[in-house]
């Protein structure tokens, strides 16, 4: 038993010098990028090295031309339109007027309620020739009209009872394009800015008393008809008759 364990005990030993022995492989190495962060030089690739001479790669343009050409260039080339548009010049009906007075204002119109009408500038225009002021009023940005009346002489601003910024007046209003009587509120940023407008609004009231009213236009007479034509040559013909009879 002695040797047979002995045995299998030298077996053991010359098994494990006989089994041949194992190394690790070498892990794989991966190139590492190094470059000089903010300088113009181009980045460099450094590989593993083999004997004295290292293996070193550098980055080169692969483009295939067009070096020179900025992406960033803008572009400068010209489209004609297909419809070419005229400018055309604009009216707004106040080429013959002058302003009298203008001041920023908001305007309400009365309808059961007071409602506002809009915020601008509420002008006193006076006609260069016939002389006569008129209350023209636009929407800002809009340009919309709320208000376009003739200062009618008489009007009177009656001062609002809650605001000594407001004032109340009734008058013919045009701003629709139809003639109707419309009770106005019209309210400004400042008391003084209201008296200002009030002692305008009265030297309007006297301009347009004494500007002359517009002639009435002359009417034409109408074309005769044949008939009447024919009944003046008889009356004509009738009178020469009556002369000669009186001559003889």
């Amino acid at each position: 038993e002695v040797k047979f364990v002995g045995r299998i005990a030298l077996r053991a030993s010359s098994m494990s010098e006989e089994a041949p022995t194992t190394t690790e492989a070498p892990a794989a190495t991966s190139p590492t990028p190094t470059s000089d962060f903010g300088s113009d030089k181009p980045p460099v690739f450094a590989f593993p090295t083999t004997g004295s001479t290292p293996a070193i790669l550098t980055a080169t343009n692969t483009d295939d031309g067009d070096d020179n050409v900025n992406p960033e260039e803008e572009c400068k080339a010209e489209f004609k339109p297909i419809v070419q548009l005229e400018e055309q010049e604009s009216k707004t009906g106040e080429e013959d007027e002058e302003v009298f007075f203008e001041v920023k204002a908001k305007i309400f119109r009365f309808e059961g309620e007071w409602k506002e009408r809009g915020v601008g500038m509420a002008k006193l225009l006076k006609h260069k020739e016939s002389g006569k002021i008129r209350l023209l009023m636009r929407r800002d940005k809009t340009l919309k009209i709320c208000a376009n009346f003739v200062v009618a002489p008489g009007t009177e601003l009656q001062e609002h009872p809650q605001s000594e910024k407001a004032w109340v007046f009734g008058t013919y209003d045009f701003a629709e394009e139809t003639m109707q009587h419309e009770t106005f509120c019209i309210r400004f940023g400042s008391p003084e800015n209201a008296n200002k407008f009030k002692e305008h609004f009265e030297k309007a009231c006297e301009i347009n008393a004494e500007a002359p009213s517009q002639p009435e236009a002359e009417e034409e007479e109408a074309p005769k008809t044949e008939a009447e034509k024919a009944a003046d040559d008889l009356a004509k013909d009738v009178e020469e008759k009556a002369k000669v009879e009186e001559a003889t």
